[in-house]
């Protein structure tokens, strides 16, 4: 793949996305003959917080241009004690003083409503199951409201759920009578990847995703504010690098609690795919030390594998970061096709082959001589 890599100093995160903003508009005028002020008057997108778009569209790459958005219902799961669903209570159970932990969700339930979807059969249903449990789901709940009192009918839960935790639902969720509610439940990452393509796939089959010319066809926004770290194996790691600045004013958080740090990473996305993303550097080295210490460095380690780094900062570094955009990716949304491999000339397939040259090949000795190479049979 292709990809254009920006590296900028003495910016910051604002600096940076008026530089890409004005790319784009330029690239969708002059390429495309598409006016993107249109949609974008004032010549910025708009910006997502990292946690919202887990929250609403279960990744961090959401096609913002149909609804179907998902409502996190965990905490009413922990308040309602299951809600008389049987399935759920050990989700509530394991919070003994009855209070939902937002930084550590080991377990989550999301839920999703298609609008008058009571016109799915059985079979469709049925297909929306089979879909999900191909990506490691163990089912799709589900519930048909129905009549004014919201009532859940042709549903395994209507015989078990509570009057409280089903109005609880209907009200957290903006069911009506006609909507048809499907839910997940279980590990966070599994729940929050299920979601997002069930929403994705619900999208295509309900023709809910602007066609190409309509008013709204190219979305674009950025997600912004990620956290820094992510667990590990008991402790902390980067989730994406150790170079990453965090927020000033979660710079303190890095010695007691760095899980809740945020960080100066973004991604730019346009139509549900990632179409660029970099991150503003750490330039102070002692915060770059409190970070080391964070994903459980030692000074004595930080120092052995990156004393340079931490050297050379000290001789004042100025602010900087950077961006990657992919150009195969860009060119496949603006040619409006669903693989880059539509517009790389000679591509390779997922087994890295190339079916022009017929590579890779077996290297004769000759050419193993040329290099000083050898081979050494495992046997």
């Amino acid at each position: 793949f292709t990809q254009i890599d920006v590296e900028m100093s003495f910016i910051n995160q604002d600096d940076l996305f008026k530089m890409i903003e004005g790319l784009v508009f330029r690239l969708w005028k002059e390429v495309l003959g598409i006016d993107l002020k249109q949609w974008y008057p004032d010549g910025t997108f708009p910006r997502l917080k990292f946690e919202d778009s887990m929250r609403r569209f279960g990744n961090d790459k959401p096609d913002m241009r149909f609804g179907l958005e998902h409502v996190d219902l965990t905490e009413l799961v922990v308040a309602h004690k299951g809600g008389g669903i049987g399935m759920l209570e050990p989700m509530a159970q394991k919070f003994a003083d009855g209070t939902y932990r937002k930084d550590l969700p080991e377990e989550i339930c999301k839920a999703m409503v298609v609008p008058n979807g009571h016109g799915f059969s059985r079979k469709d249903i049925d297909g929306l199951e089979k879909y999900v449990n191909g990506m490691g789901a163990k089912g799709l709940a589900r519930a048909k409201v129905e009549g004014d009192d919201g009532a859940w009918v042709q549903s395994p839960l209507a015989k078990m759920v509570t009057d409280e935790f089903r109005l609880a639902v209907n009200e957290a969720t903006g069911a009506k009578d006609g909507d048809l509610i499907l839910f997940q439940f279980g590990n966070e990452a599994r729940v929050h990847a299920v979601m997002a393509n069930l929403r994705i796939h619900l999208g295509k089959l309900l023709k809910l995703i602007p066609e190409s010319g309509s008013a709204g066809h190219w979305n674009l926004l950025w997600v912004v504010d990620p956290p820094l770290f992510e667990r590990e194996d008991g402790g902390w790691a980067a989730a994406h690098h150790v170079f990453t600045r965090p927020h000033d004013e979660c710079v303190e958080l890095l010695e007691t609690d760095p899980g809740k740090v945020l960080c100066h990473r973004y991604d730019l996305v346009l139509n549900g795919f990632e179409i660029g993303g970099g991150s503003i550097r750490l330039h102070d080295p002692e915060v770059q030390k409190k970070v080391f210490s964070a994903i459980g460095l030692s000074d004595e380690e930080a120092q052995e594998k990156f004393g340079f780094l931490l050297d050379a900062l000290t001789y004042g570094a100025p602010p900087h970061g950077g961006i990657a955009i992919g150009m195969d990716r860009i060119a496949m949304l603006a040619a409006e096709t669903e693989s880059i491999r539509d517009v790389i000339a000679f591509p390779k397939t997922q087994r890295a082959n190339c079916l022009l040259t017929q590579a890779p090949t077996l290297v004769t000795p000759e050419q193993l001589l040329e290099v000083h190479l050898k081979t050494i049979d495992p046997s």
